[in-house]
């Protein structure tokens, strides 16, 4: 089972896990928030509206296949660091898929 403080230690140390968190925070914005790159709905999933721009620019750039260096690394921790909550439901949900949907209902 993934909790924040596991998903906080992973992020200090891997920056492929920094790259993976952008695809994954970016994933879970609405279809329509990832065309304009801007939250839409209060629903405290994928990115707030403060870093909709950014994390939408850095998970499009991770999605394309490349990967975050300098001063954009350090900017992507700084929102992966911030999202370790939605980063753990994530890796629970991937775990184990029946229990995620059970929860969810």
């Amino acid at each position: 089972m993934w909790n924040k403080a596991k998903i906080q230690a992973i992020l200090l140390k891997s920056d492929k896990a920094i790259n993976r968190a952008m695809i994954v925070l970016y994933d879970r914005q609405t279809r329509d928030e990832q065309v304009v790159s801007d939250t839409k709905y209060t629903n405290k999933i994928g990115f707030s509206a403060a870093h909709a721009k950014r994390g939408s620019y850095y998970g499009r750039w991770c999605k394309s296949g490349r990967e975050l260096s300098g001063r954009h690394l350090v900017k992507a921790r700084e929102l992966a660091l911030h999202y370790t909550q939605q980063l753990a439901d994530e890796a629970n949900a991937k775990a184990d898929p029946e229990r995620a949907a059970i929860q969810a209902e």
